[in-house]
């Protein structure tokens, strides 16, 4: 693998000692970088652990029909291009998908016996890996907060009911039984024949309350006074109903979502998801605010937050990127209705890799990652990556009893209204003819 084993030594200048002037040595760098920007395809075994995105194993097959594979994802992709950009042979190690204590104490071992040259993935700068080995400048800067159920839609029914409040429609119904009865007693008092009938006067103020024009209307001045008060009410109302209703139609609304920990404590009965990452991080993390909640242990990360964002079960902690990259891995468009956290993050989390104790790398690295950084290489991968994976997948729509409606869902009701008017105008236009033969006839007889 070119000379990465084989010792060169090269002689760079020689002191003369019949020459006594400042042009000696002039030209000679006595004190060379001897770490090399080509590496001439020496190899470079690289280590990982974490789950995807930041840890992603493709495998494919070799022209000899033998298996292998590569790693990806965001928490090794600098790596990569690193290795290309130095010309190294890039061998990588089987990865592991399991936060767990005693997992990254191996992967580190791994690094520290030099088996490995570089460990990546899922790597926060906390104390257990910066205490035994070297972690150059972070990959990317991650937030640790906590995950919790969106909200969900507010069903049609429910929200056509709380356009007003209880009192309101108290109010209505109290107005339309009163106006009722009224009908009633003054026909009773003036001998207006209308609204003999008491169900007759509820039907008639029904009509109105809906905006249906009455049979008849009453002659009595007494009546028509209380009639067109009754009218003006019941325009106002129904002017304030269809325009909250027509708005809720076209966006029914959802209900309160979660903003802190405590709101989540009061709507009781909710459960916090615990998985292996959280119990690594629960040694170096405050997480006291928690140890109220019943806990629910799940057997990995993504059943965990999978519940949390289409069951809407438990809540949980999670690093921010994985619910967004598991969100395209479901073909999710949408991510902002399955994807909720409460408003502060539990901390900041720096990501970063690791390599051993004074390895000559480590410099190297530090410059790379903030080239890669300054040049926005990470944000084009993590985009393109998702991309990708929403591309792959199928596209899921969560489908219930909760149906959002707009504009073309009014359609048919518009043409049914069209129809009516013509079959109305038709029906018009054949009783005034059939009256015009019965008017001829009974002129004739």
């Amino acid at each position: 693998m070119g000379a990465c084993y084989e010792d060169i030594i090269l002689l760079t200048g020689k002191w003369n000692l019949n020459i006594y002037n400042e042009d000696n040595f002039a030209g000679i760098k006595f004190f060379q970088n001897k770490i090399p920007n080509n590496f001439m395809g020496c190899n470079l075994i690289i280590d990982a652990i974490g789950p995807e995105p930041y840890v992603i194993k493709e495998n494919f097959t070799l022209r000899d029909g033998e298996d292998s594979f590569v790693l990806r994802g965001i928490g090794l992709e600098m790596v990569v291009l690193f290795g290309k950009e130095k010309n190294f042979t890039l061998v990588f190690l089987e990865p592991s998908a399991v936060m767990q204590i005693n997992e990254i104490k191996l992967k580190a071992l791994t690094l520290v016996t030099h088996n490995s040259d570089i460990l990546g993935g899922l790597l926060p700068r906390i104390y257990p890996l910066t205490h035994s080995v070297d972690m150059p400048d972070p990959v990317l800067f991650d937030y640790l907060k906590l995950i919790v159920p969106c909200p969900r839609p507010i069903a049609k029914i429910k929200r056509v009911m709380t356009l007003f409040s209880l009192s309101t429609w108290l109010s209505i119904g109290i107005v339309f039984i009163l106006v009722s009865v009224l009908f009633w007693a003054l026909k009773n008092m003036l001998a207006f024949t209308k609204f003999s009938v008491l169900g007759q006067s509820f039907s008639d103020a029904w009509a109105v309350l809906l905006g249906i024009s009455v049979p008849q209307m009453p002659v009595s001045l007494e009546i028509r006074y209380l009639f067109i008060l009754y009218v003006w009410y019941c325009f106002a109302i129904s002017m304030v109903f269809q325009a909250f209703f027509t708005t809720y139609l076209v966006e029914p609304g959802y209900e309160a979502g979660f903003k802190t920990l405590e709101d989540v404590e009061v709507s009781g009965g909710m459960k916090f998801g615990s998985y292996d990452i959280v119990i690594f991080l629960r040694e170096y993390v405050y997480l006291e605010d928690l140890m109220g909640f019943e806990e629910e242990m799940c057997t990995d990360i993504n059943i965990c937050v999978s519940r949390v964002m289409f069951g809407k079960e438990i809540f949980s902690i999670i690093v921010s990127y994985f619910p967004t990259y598991l969100a395209s891995l479901s073909g999710i468009h949408e991510t902002s209705k399955v994807i909720c956290f409460l408003d502060s993050s539990i901390m900041t989390l720096p990501i970063g890799i690791a390599v051993s104790r004074g390895s000559p790398l480590r410099d190297m690295l530090n410059v790379h990652m903030r080239r890669c950084l300054e040049g926005g290489l990470l944000n084009n991968y993590w985009s393109a990556l998702k991309h990708t994976v929403n591309l792959r997948a199928d596209t899921h729509e969560e489908h219930s009893e909760y149906v959002v409606f707009s504009i073309n869902h009014l359609g048919p009701a518009f043409l049914l209204l069209f129809f009516g008017h013509i079959l109305s105008v038709l029906v018009f236009i054949l009783e005034f003819i059939f009256k015009l033969i019965s008017f001829k006839k009974n002129r004739v007889f």
